[in-house]
C-alpha cells in the first residue's frame, strides 16, 4: 500500500512549482498529497494534505473510484484551503479492499485538469 507517505506520478521542473519532489502532473497543473495522520485502512476516515500549483491552480474536488468495480466512495469529502497551494480533504473512506483511483479535479485558466494516483488496499 502505497498511503503513508507523499506519492508521486511524474518528474517535476523544480523552477515550474515550489514542490520538492515529482508530483502528480496533468497538463501544467501538478499536485502532491500526503496521508494526515494514521494511514489509509479499509473502513476508516483519512484525511489527505495536498499540495497544488502553479499558484493560480484551484483544487476543486477530490473524490475516489474503484474502476473495477465501476462504483466510488459511500462518503464526500471537504475541502479546505489553507493558502499557497495547500490544500486538506477531510471524510475520505474507501470502503472495501481492492484499487482505488485518487481523482484530484484542479481548475486553471478556464478549464480543469483531472489528476489520478492509483492505491491499492489489501
Amino acid at each position: 500500500m502505497k498511503a503513508a507517505a507523499w506519492l508521486f506520478a511524474a518528474a517535476l521542473p523544480a523552477a515550474a512549482c515550489p514542490l520538492a519532489a515529482p508530483a502528480l502532473q496533468q497538463g501544467e497543473v501538478q499536485a502532491a498529497w500526503q496521508v494526515s495522520g494514521a494511514p489509509i485502512a479499509v473502513g476508516r476516515h483519512f484525511a489527505l494534505d495536498i499540495r497544488v500549483c502553479p499558484a493560480d491552480a484551484t483544487l476543486v474536488r477530490v473524490d475516489a473510484t474503484m474502476p473495477e468495480h465501476r462504483h466510488g466512495m459511500n462518503y464526500r469529502p471537504s475541502l479546505k484551503a489553507l493558502g499557497d497551494g495547500r490544500w486538506r480533504a477531510e471524510g475520505l473512506m474507501f470502503h472495501m479492499a481492492g484499487r482505488w483511483e485518487l481523482r484530484l479535479d484542479v481548475q486553471r485558466g478556464g478549464g480543469t485538469e483531472r489528476l489520478r494516483e492509483s492505491i491499492t488496499l489489501p
